[in-house]
């Protein structure tokens, strides 16, 4: 197949770029035909996205997540390309290219991503220690870095693409194509109806899943307790209402909402962080952490295609579309799917052992049907 590198592809003719490309595609082992991107700023609810369409569209989707360039090299130890440039060298390659971001108001938004790393980051101590903290130190550590900390919007600046004038706020989202690519922008506030927009898209049902809350995580507590006490402070309350990110993406009733909401549960003027300030804190932060910050069964649905985690799969979705609460144990990990199958084909090889007279071979059959389940040929 012959392709062409013209204008926007102009990057792919540096030979020692194009093989860094190459290299990447090789890790992946992308072979399905369309490619979602879900590229989006941390704590915005793409990880509910990225196992919702491991879920329901792993057949049809090779799916990526991604933050930004280092969260790029700490998967693949690729340096020396962007995420733009992964995005259109696919297009290159002829594939059809998604790209999902995400809005989420900032106040909640910087909440999150502040209890995210609170304990390796903040706090120099473990999550489980820190859920004893008195909720006023924490409080008045928030306030202190609250304007540095989650910032920044993937849709108006990474992308590198058309913004329209206004965000529609009848359909809820956004999609703009730009170079053969679409670029879709959701809200975190309609997630009630993501599942409604992303089946439109993609043309089949696409149900969605709450996953990686930090109610469900060691610092619950303290998570719980910090958003009960919690009052803004009126002047960083005014500076939020400024943004530029929330003026565009909530309608003027909506930012009235909001404006109120917060309002309601504001305090008195608080100094925080000055830019010089904030520098220096995240400066002795880094230098003073010594505990390695890992995110384990970071998804709901790691994105496994074998035998048991398509049967887990299948079990899940079907609760979903039935309206069942979805719980903890409700995932897709290989080694728990795998583990759960061999549990259910013992059950049922038992069950039959016991009940069907002159079933000399059984062992025989419970032991080459083990070892069908072990090596993917059930």
């Amino acid at each position: 197949m012959e392709y062409t590198t013209i204008g926007i592809f102009d990057f792919i003719k540096n030979l020692e770029k194009l093989e860094l490309l190459n290299k990447f595609n090789e890790k992946l082992n992308v072979e399905k035909n369309k490619i979602v991107f879900v590229y989006s700023a941390p704590k915005v609810g793409s990880t509910s996205i990225i196992s919702s369409l491991r879920l329901y569209g792993i057949d049809n989707l090779h799916i990526i997540h991604i933050h930004d360039e280092e969260m790029l090299y700490a998967l693949t130890q690729i340096k020396g390309i962007t995420v733009n440039e992964i995005i259109l060298y696919y297009k290159y390659l002829g594939k059809e290219v998604y790209v999902i971001d995400v809005y989420r108001e900032p106040i909640e938004r910087k909440i999150s991503a502040y209890f995210e790393k609170i304990g390796a980051y903040h706090f120099n101590n473990f999550d489980e220690k820190v859920n004893t903290y008195k909720v006023e130190k924490v409080i008045h550590r928030f306030n202190r870095i609250m304007p540095h900390i989650a910032n920044g919007d993937h849709f108006m600046e990474k992308f590198n693409i058309p913004i329209p004038s206004q965000f529609d706020y009848v359909n809820k989202y956004l999609l703009v194509e730009s170079n053969g690519i679409k670029y879709i922008k959701l809200r975190l506030r309609d997630s009630n109806i993501w599942s409604q927009i992303l089946s439109d898209i993609f043309g089949f049902k696409i149900g969605i899943v709450k996953d990686y809350e930090s109610a469900n995580k060691p610092i619950k507590d303290l998570y719980s307790n910090f958003k009960v006490n919690y009052k803004i402070p009126k002047n960083l309350l005014d500076d939020i209402m400024k943004c530029k990110y929330l003026n565009y993406f909530l309608s003027p009733s909506e930012k009235q909402d909001y404006h109120h909401k917060w309002f309601v549960n504001s305090d008195n003027y608080f100094v925080a962080f000055t830019t010089e300030q904030y520098s220096l804190y995240d400066e002795l932060t880094l230098e003073n952490c010594h505990l390695d910050y890992i995110q384990s069964n970071h998804y709901m649905d790691e994105g496994c295609i074998c035998k048991a985690c398509s049967l887990k799969r299948e079990t899940i979705r079907n609760k979903i579309n039935n309206g069942e609460t979805i719980t903890i144990n409700d995932k897709v990990y290989h080694s728990e799917a795998k583990n759960e199958l061999l549990t259910n084909r013992v059950k049922k090889l038992n069950k039959i052992n016991s009940v069907i007279p002159g079933r000399g071979n059984g062992r025989k059959n419970f032991t080459q049907e083990m070892s069908n389940i072990v090596n993917g040929r059930r």
